[in-house]
């Protein structure tokens, strides 16, 4: 694996565990000051939106981590009843439709994320622009494409990866 797709991987785990720590640290104060300080709980009345944010960005960050993890949902019992030769077709099938796909919704992400942020629709009680939750969608998918691509073209093994975690966690 390059230094770079290593670099992309540690970057996207950083983003998804601060994201997670935020949204530990928001809900728990919001908690805390309408527990033990209710006249303030207006003053933490954008907790809920921002930890919605938080958690749409955080799913779409990490699609492609998952999928380069063999994470996703499979249905592989056909699969794996295929010779190698089929079941390398298969997966190269797999991974150019799922390619196209992700670089569709990309394309159509970006056009729906652009048309929100130039109507200026802001969030009611964050008051940032609508246009950087949609923005989630085609980051999202745009790194799971880049993901597909990869496996595609042999530079990384997705379809191995699971087992490959699994036997580390097993311990051998």
């Amino acid at each position: 694996m390059s230094a770079a797709l290593k670099a992309l991987e540690k970057l996207e785990f950083f983003l998804i565990a601060a994201l997670m720590l935020c949204m530990v640290a928001l809900y728990a104060t919001g908690i805390a000051v309408r527990e033990l300080a209710p006249a303030w709980s207006r003053n933490v009345a954008f907790v809920d939106e921002a930890t919605r944010y938080m958690m749409v960005w955080m799913v779409f960050l990490g699609l492609g981590l998952a999928l380069a993890r063999g994470r996703h949902i499979a249905m592989s019992v056909f699969r794996d009843r295929l010779g190698d030769r089929l079941g390398q077709i298969l997966r190269k099938l797999i991974d150019f439709v799922g390619l196209g796909f992700c670089l569709y919704i990309t394309w159509i992400g970006l056009d729906i994320a652009q048309r929100v942020a130039v109507t200026g629709q802001n969030s009611p009680t964050l008051g940032i622009s609508a246009g950087i939750l949609y923005g989630s969608l085609p980051a999202g998918f745009a790194l799971l494409a880049l993901r597909y691509a990869l496996s595609l073209f042999g530079l990384i093994d997705r379809w191995n990866a699971r087992d490959a975690d699994a036997a580390t966690l097993e311990g051998h």
